[in-house]
This record gives structure tokens, C-alpha cells and sequence, in this order.
């Protein structure tokens, strides 16, 4: 038995050892291939803890390759859908994201299906489409988890894995509001590999980042993210994210990101501009439906949002999207009763 134990732990040592010293290269943006379809990848920093301002209320499907366990508050029926636009040298390319939370006494429940046409000369990843689905859950009231899987298909090549993460809740140490804390694997499995033998994007990427408000108050929030992720343990993926909340329904974004070895291997033409963003949150009354009011959902609420950034080789991305959440939020607790008081 001990021997067993050695000889794995030892394979374990040697693949190690053997993927550190074979230097994978991903083609330019493989990295964000995962993370084109919609703005809220971009806006939210890819923050693995939710972003600067975070209301798992109000979170949409597509945080789920970001983070699965970010969705375990979601109290209600999540649907998005978005597009993005690339514009670069040699033409323009297309992603998209649609999916959706169905919450529910067990946990909360994801699926998603992403695609990317990327024909471009700075982008050359080719044609993607992936499926998405998770499961997350609240394990105590500061501690979420969550794992999700994906699988697609690229340019005759397939992939599939797995993606587990926490998040955890520290309350309000200083002077900080909402503060947490999240690591997460992300990629565990097979991904697509180009014509140089390249894995992209990169596998077993572990990533932990921090996130908190500095302002709270009733119609202003204010706050920041720090992500820092470690693509196949052979690159360095950093960004940092401001977000604020203006009267409950309008929310600005800025932030930046490196990816290191897109610099040093495009030197300045791998830097990226830092991104912009905005949304805008309305309610939707739904009462004329008859579909919609037979299950509830006679006010909506709607989030529109869009960002812009200049990625590498000045490609420069437009996304815009859409997330519904269905209903109510319910913030009454459950009333317990105790023999036959009345």
C-alpha cells in the first residue's frame, strides 16, 4: 500500500516536472477564449470573488466559468443572452454567450452554451462552440461552493473539463464592506491544441482573487477586485477591477488585465487597454402574460449592460448583454411556528 502511495505521488512529480519544462505557448488570446461571450466577463474583472460590487441576486449564468460557486445565492430564475464583436487586422470576429440559474431547495443549477468565430489575424483561434453546466450551493451563510463542467468542439479538435471553486465571506474587516476571498481550478481536463502543439487555454489554472466595498451607502457603492490566476502553471494572468453602483440601477466598471507572456511575447503590442463599462437596471412588469404570471414572474428584473476594451494588436471588443431575473427576490425570513400558536 505505501508503495503504491510513493509510485503515485511520484507520477504526480514527474508530469509536473515534465508540463513546467515543456513551455506551452497558447496562441494570442487562447487565454480569453473562454471569456468572450458576454460583458460581464470583462466588467467584473473576471473576478473569481464577484467583482467590486456583488449581489449574488443579480448574478447571470455567465460567471460560471469565471467561478461556479458565485451563483449559489441566486434566489431566483437567471436567463442571459449576449454578443460581442472583435474588429481587427484581417477582418471581424463573433462570440456569444445564452444560459441560465434555475435555483432550487437542493442548490442552484447552471447551463450555458458559448460559441466564438474568430477569423482574425491577430486572433487566430478559429471557430468555437462549448456547453456549460454546474451546480452550486451555499454551505453556510459566508461560504459558497460550486464545481461546473464544459465541453465543445474547435476546428476538428474537442474539449472537456471540470471547474471547482469557494468563495468565502469575511463580513466587514476594517473599513472594507462585503469583503471575500475565492480560489478556483479552473480547466481541469482536456483543452484545444493548435497546430504547434499548444494547449489553449492553458489547463489546471488555478486562480484566487479578493474583492470588497469601500463605499456602502444607500445610493452609491463603490468597490475593487485583485485576480490573479496561473495559466498551466507556466504564465501569469493579472487584473484589477473598479466598479460602482449609482442609485441602485446604474453601475460603472473600469479595470485593467496583463497577461505576461502575451507581453513579452508581442512586447507592446501585447498590452491591453483598460476596459470601460456601463449597465443599467429596470423592472419589467410581466403581468400581461399569461405564461409569466402562472409561475410568479409578474415583475422582472432586467439588466442591460455593455463594455469596450483594446486587447491585443489593437483588436478592440464590443459586448453588449442581457441577464433576467425572474420574480421576486424574497427578503422576509421564513416565519417559524411553533404547536398551534396563532
Amino acid at each position: 500500500m505505501m508503495y503504491m502511495k510513493r509510485k503515485f505521488f511520484l507520477s504526480l512529480m514527474v508530469v509536473f516536472l515534465v508540463q513546467t519544462v515543456w513551455a506551452n505557448d497558447p496562441p494570442a488570446g487562447g487565454e480569453r477564449l473562454f471569456f468572450l461571450g458576454h460583458p460581464g466577463f470583462i466588467s467584473g474583472a473576471m473576478s473569481s470573488s464577484g467583482g467590486g460590487v456583488f449581489a449574488p441576486e443579480v448574478t447571470g449564468s455567465h460567471i460560471m466559468g469565471v467561478n461556479p460557486a458565485l451563483a449559489a445565492g441566486v434566489q431566483r430564475v437567471s436567463i442571459d443572452a449576449a454578443y460581442t464583436g472583435l474588429v481587427g487586422t484581417g477582418g471581424y470576429g463573433n462570440a456569444f454567450y445564452a444560459g441560465a440559474l434555475f435555483p432550487s431547495r437542493y442548490g442552484v443549477f447552471s447551463g450555458g452554451v458559448q460559441g466564438a468565430f474568430l477569423p482574425l489575424d491577430a486572433m487566430k483561434l478559429g471557430n468555437t462552440l462549448l456547453g456549460r453546466a454546474g451546480f452550486s450551493r451555499d454551505v453556510t451563510d459566508r461560504l459558497f461552493v460550486g464545481a461546473d463542467l464544459y465541453g465543445g468542439g474547435a476546428n476538428g479538435d474537442w474539449a472537456l473539463g471540470l471547474d471547482a471553486g469557494f468563495v468565502y465571506n469575511l463580513g466587514n474587516p476594517v473599513f472594507l464592506k462585503n469583503a471575500r476571498y475565492s480560489v478556483v481550478i479552473r480547466n481541469m481536463g482536456k483543452n484545444f491544441i493548435d497546430d504547434e502543439k499548444n494547449i489553449y487555454p492553458g489547463i489546471l489554472t488555478p486562480a484566487a482573487g479578493f474583492a470588497a466595498a469601500f463605499v456602502d451607502k444607500k445610493n452609491f457603492t463603490a468597490g475593487f477586485s485583485a485576480d490573479v490566476s496561473l495559466p498551466f502553471f507556466q504564465n501569469l494572468v493579472f487584473s484589477i477591477g473598479l466598479q460602482a453602483k449609482i442609485a441602485r440601477f446604474i453601475m460603472i466598471s473600469a479595470g485593467w488585465d496583463i497577461n505576461l507572456r502575451e507581453v513579452i511575447k508581442l512586447k507592446g503590442d501585447g498590452v491591453h487597454l483598460p476596459f470601460i463599462g456601463i449597465g443599467v437596471q429596470f423592472a419589467a412588469d410581466m403581468s400581461k402574460s399569461g405564461f409569466m404570471s402562472r409561475q410568479g414572474w409578474q415583475k422582472t428584473d432586467i439588466d442591460v449592460s455593455g463594455v469596450w476594451q483594446q486587447l491585443h494588436n489593437k483588436v478592440q471588443v464590443f459586448s453588449v448583454g442581457m441577464t433576467a431575473n425572474l420574480g421576486l427576490r424574497d427578503e422576509e425570513a421564513p416565519v417559524i411556528q411553533i404547536g398551534d400558536e396563532e
